[in-house]
């Protein structure tokens, strides 16, 4: 190799350094509190763009034209630029405080706010919406609530730090708390700031009774206290029936869930919890069936553990929990309690619907036995609008009892979605059966990923019901992907043999990714961590010096630049993922924003990779035209982003083309899912969709 030819490699490693710089530069300047430290920061930037300038100018140089002079220009050039780049990567790296991702602390206070009103502003939207679920005219029941501390292993109606003899104030006091005479209506939150319960609480009840609407009550409550007084901690509902594994610690699926639904950064969730600053509300501990001993015992553990955590909630079914042998360690429960004749009464007289008491009140051990809970008394008048059949049942066993009460809910449920399903729509509504078909579809499919919400750009090939419908996702993800990518590359390299070459390494490499990697990861967010681009400068360069090192070693010094060049850009993209918190408002919102990204990666990577397209020519000598490497770059740059964030996007086009085929799904899934919430099947908050109660869902998955 000549002294030009060298010269230029080590003009297009100083570029690719500076290209480096220039993708650390935002997030260091987003960081600068300063007017001066923003200065610093932008001045650096148009040194760096500067040097890139002068340095592409002397590669683009025709051979003819690199003389003494030449070298001596690219010398000081090298020189200066080389003593800018190192200090500047180590100063724009050893500036961060601390480790951003392995500890918190390192997070400016003022994001940490920020994140704090973020999550607080999304966990009171999504109560609100689920708080209007009230299913007629929007009327709430006052429910009466009966103290069972001894379901934590209390003493009944012992304070937790009581004296032999107190004083008489507090035996005054002890009339506020709750007791099995509270009057109707008392909030949640009383209970839960109660002495000798201080914020532990398990909240009981039969199915149906109230028990998730009285915890989104206390979570408003709550939300509205933390956002007036930041000590205050953040208060959280999660689904216990996400917890899939036995031995994850409580704290840990706490975390991954906070991720999974928010893309809150671990570090900071961890921190929130050992500091306290973090309330979870934990529902549907009744969901894990024969694991619910198992998760007693975590939570335990979890309590024990995490000592600054002074104050979380649990629900649970009432018959459920006392079959358990296993209690949970908190300071207070308390039980819903059916409602009483005169409650039913008064809400069906509010309602105009009084002509419906006569029936129930004849069928004493049927729909008035249902109506004593607050969800069926809410769907009694939807689903009998013209009265109710009276009559009177005897039983001669109580195996007869249980049979008939199943089928009096059996029947209400299907009065209720028939008459739901049945309701005037436009021109573009379903059919009554296809809506059932596909809604016992998601109840099944919720059921078995145990969840409870369902978003519809987080669907997976778990989904699909049999191997050979995977096989089909695989090789259609594969294809289409290989498929788009010999089609870029062919026309890159020529219409004839580079087309046929592109398309056959295209398939292959497509089926290849489609069959093995069946996980359908977003890339929704491409914000810029400093973090992010740390380990991927340093991930990338560790990964592209081993492809550098091989292709060396294979094909030469250029190849292995190459290679270099490629395993750095390939972990950078990988790295763009931002730290930010989200909330999906709108539906299928993260495949749309993956289509979006996939082009703002590729304009992003253009110059990269029309620099990496420029290296061969370059070393062989030979005059580069500006105009001939756009081509060829652009094709390379969307192959890499096609590759980043347009590769969930063919596997979702897959997975939902599938699923309509077989007739799991319409086609326009989410218009479906917002049909459905209109007419109270479904309760959609934002982007994330959910049956307005777990006993429909039940139902639905077991029609």
């Amino acid at each position: 190799m000549t002294t030009p030819d060298f010269l230029r490699l080590l003009l297009l490693l100083l570029l690719g350094l500076l290209a480096v710089i220039g993708g650390l530069l935002p997030s260091a300047f987003d960081k600068q509190n300063s007017l001066r430290g923003k200065c610093f920061i932008f001045g650096l930037g148009v040194l760096c763009g500067v040097l890139a300038l002068v340095g592409g100018g002397f590669i683009t140089t025709s051979p003819a034209e690199q003389n003494a002079d030449w070298m001596k220009k690219v010398c000081w050039t090298l020189g200066i630029g080389y003593v800018f780049a190192v200090p500047t990567t180590l100063y724009l790296l050893r500036s961060r405080q601390g480790n951003n991702a392995e500890n918190s602390s390192s997070t400016p206070e003022a994001i940490l706010l920020k994140w704090r009103q973020d999550l607080l502003a999304i966990m009171l939207t999504d109560v609100k919406v689920r708080m209007e679920d009230s299913l007629h005219d929007d009327q709430l029941i006052p429910l009466l609530m009966e103290d069972q501390r001894e379901a934590v292993g209390r003493p009944p109606e012992v304070p937790v730090n009581a004296k032999p003899s107190p004083d008489w104030w507090e035996m005054l006091r002890k009339f506020t708390r709750v007791t099995a005479e509270s009057e109707p209506g008392k909030k949640i939150i009383d209970v839960f700031k109660q002495d000798d319960i201080e914020g532990r609480l398990l909240i009981l009840g039969a199915p149906g009774s109230g028990k998730t609407t009285m915890l989104l009550e206390l979570a408003q409550d709550l939300i509205l206290g933390a956002q007036q007084q930041p000590e205050k901690p953040i208060p959280v509902i999660f689904e216990l029936s996400s917890w899939k594994d036995d031995k994850q610690p409580i704290a840990d699926w706490l975390v991954a869930d906070l991720k999974f639904r928010n893309n809150i950064p671990e570090a900071i969730s961890c921190e929130w919890l050992e500091t306290g600053k973090l309330l979870p509300l934990l529902d549907g501990l009744d969901e894990l069936k024969t694991r619910q001993g198992k998760c007693i015992d975590r939570i335990n553990k979890f309590l024990q553990t995490t000592s600054r955590l002074s104050q979380i909630v649990v629900c649970c079914r009432e018959e459920e929990y006392k079959a358990g042998e296993e209690i949970l360690t908190l300071r207070g429960a308390v039980c819903l309690k059916p409602l009483e004749e005169k409650q039913i009464q008064g809400y069906l007289q509010r309602l105009k619907c009084g002509h419906l008491w006569h029936g129930m009140e004849n069928d004493p051990d049927g729909l008035l036995k249902l109506a004593k809970m607050p969800l069926f008394l809410h769907l009694i008048p939807v689903a009998y609008p013209n009265g109710l059949e009276s009559k009177a049942e005897h039983f001669n066993s109580p195996a007869e009892l249980e049979t008939y009460q199943e089928i009096c809910r059996k029947d209400l449920f299907d009065a209720y979605i028939k008459r739901r399903l049945e309701l005037p729509h436009d021109c573009q509504g379903y059919e009554p059966k296809d809506s059932k078909r596909w809604l016992i579809w998601l109840a099944i499919t919720l059921k078995e990923q145990k969840q409870t919400e369902f978003f519809i750009e987080k669907m997976q090939a778990s989904f699909l019901d049999s191997p050979k419908q995977k096989f089909v996702f695989g090789l259609i993800s594969g294809l289409t992907f290989g498929l788009i990518i010999g089609l870029i590359s062919g026309l890159t390299s020529g219409l004839i043999s580079g087309l046929t070459f592109g398309l056959i390494i295209g398939l292959i490499s497509g089926l290849i990714i489609g069959l093995i990697n069946k996980k359908i990861e977003l890339a929704n967010d491409l914000t810029i961590t400093w973090e992010k681009a740390r380990k991927g400068l340093i991930s990338g360069l560790t990964f592209g010096l081993i492809i550098g090192l091989i292709s060396g070693l294979t094909f030469g010094l250029t190849f292995g630049l190459i290679g270099l060049i490629i395993g750095l850009i390939l972990e950078l993209i990988r790295r763009l993922t931002g730290e930010e918190i989200k909330n999906p408002n709108k539906p299928n919102q993260g495949i749309k924003d993956s289509a979006k990204n996939t082009i703002i990666i590729s304009w992003v990577l253009l110059p990269a990779t029309m620099l990496l397209h420029a290296a061969p020519l370059v070393v062989r000598g030979q005059f580069i035209e500006p105009i001939s490497i756009v081509i060829p770059g652009l094709g390379w740059a969307l192959i890499f982003g096609i590759n980043a964030a347009g590769l969930p996007v063919i596997q979702h086009f897959a997975l939902r083309l599938i699923l309509w085929k077989s007739g799991a799904i319409p086609w326009n899934y989410a218009r479906f899912l917002s049909y459905a919430n209109e007419r109270r099947l479904i309760k959609q908050v934002g982007g994330r969709y959910r049956f307005i109660h777990d006993l429909l869902r039940e139902h639905f998955a077991k029609m």
